[in-house]
């Protein structure tokens, strides 16, 4: 048996108090039987993830259920636990021969990090575990308000050897990457003043300009990418 990913969706909204509401949409084409899948999503110092759901369609799956890789767990249910680094995200179905999309929303505290001139939002929208490549990958950051397209609103997909095109809106930043590799993880930066949060409750909080240093930093990383 085997499966195939074609497509994973993924859509941030960034709320007025820095907090991240997050939704993936990651379909599967299986062939043969399968049961189970996962998801682990890193955690860092000061960083924090809650009001974690999965579902199918119009089907909430039911939270409690066994986070043990390949352990039974009744269909429509899913777990959370914490693992080295992050948490780990397993849910449970039964398919066979079909194609199935998985709907998993959650809340992320304290990745957004606000500086003096702006807030640096830099999310893994995939995960290296994955075994299998996703061929179309697709990642919407919503912002608090929309704002003019300024120099300090600045976009990434990072990292630069996994091709993507990237774009600016007045009220969302998109990254729409093809053939993503087996084992590799996506990430999607997304620059923006910081008088778009009212408040930063959701976010870290550090001192000082970050606007050149961010900048800077990107640049770098893609002329050594293309140097190597």
């Amino acid at each position: 048996k085997s499966y195939s990913l074609p497509n994973a969706d993924v859509l941030v909204t960034v709320q007025p108090d820095g907090t991240l509401r997050v939704r993936e949409q990651i379909t599967f084409d299986f062939s043969g039987s399968y049961s189970g899948a996962y998801r682990d999503i890193p955690v860092r110092a000061g960083e924090s993830i809650t009001d974690v759901s999965v579902s199918e369609g119009a089907t909430a799956y039911r939270p409690g259920a066994n986070t043990e890789l390949g352990g039974f767990g009744l269909p429509d249910s899913f777990g959370v636990t914490d693992i080295a680094g992050g948490l780990r995200i397993v849910w449970h179905y039964g398919a066979t021969d079909e194609r199935r999309t998985f709907t998993i929303a959650y809340r992320f505290r304290g990745l957004a990090v606000a500086y003096d001139d702006v807030v640096d939002v830099n999310l893994r929208v995939w995960g290296e575990h994955w075994p299998v490549g996703v061929a179309n990958l697709t990642a919407v950051m919503q912002r608090p308000r929309p704002t003019r397209l300024s120099p300090s609103y600045r976009v990434w997909g990072n990292p630069a050897w996994v091709r993507a095109v990237v774009g600016r809106a007045p009220d969302r930043a998109t990254r729409e990457g093809v053939q993503v590799p087996t084992h590799r993880f996506v990430e999607h930066r997304v620059l923006f003043p910081r008088n778009l949060l009212t408040s930063t409750a959701g976010a870290q909080v550090r001192p000082g300009n970050a606007f050149g240093k961010i900048v800077a930093a990107e640049l770098a990383a893609q002329r050594d990418y293309e140097r190597d």
